[in-house]
């Protein structure tokens, strides 16, 4: 895993939280939902998959936003109000950070997309793998490992 080159250093639009990520990803993806397309004002929201003890916060605030659920919440800047990670019992205790937050994003490329059954028309993201819906829990072995084998690296 040393070719990740890590640690990677990130930050929030206006700099106040500074974030670190100290292992790689278990996967990329790009979603097409509608709760992302509204979230991220955009086609997609781009997003990276971190292990628990591979992400941390090292200065600043950060403050729920968006949907306030027990299961997910979603983390922003109390002063920018970027849309910086998210956390939850949905993601088993993982991280889902906003790759394009690191001081460096020029060479992230979403691995999976999912939602594309609510994918925009003439959007395209470039990813290996692309699913309808979520994947389901038992292709997550296999899209971590092609990750790990394939995704785009820095």
């Amino acid at each position: 895993m040393s070719d990740w080159k890590l640690p990677w250093t990130a930050s929030c639009l206006c700099g106040q939280v500074k974030m670190r990520i100290s292992a790689p990803p278990l996967f990329s993806a790009a979603c097409h939902c509608d709760g992302c397309q509204k979230l991220s004002s955009g086609a997609y929201s781009l997003t990276m998959m971190l292990p628990p003890d591979g992400f941390e916060v090292l200065s600043g605030d950060t403050e729920i936003g968006a949907m306030h659920r027990a299961e997910i919440q979603h983390h922003y800047c109390t002063h920018c109000k970027s849309w910086l990670f998210t956390t939850g019992a949905l993601l088993g205790g993982n991280v889902n950070f906003r790759p394009t937050m690191l001081e460096d994003a020029s060479w992230v490329r979403p691995y999976v997309e999912t939602w594309t059954a609510a994918k925009l028309p003439g959007v395209s993201t470039g990813a290996t793998l692309s699913f309808e819906k979520f994947p389901t829990q038992d292709t997550f072995g296999e899209i971590i490992r092609g990750h790990a084998r394939e995704g785009a690296r820095p």
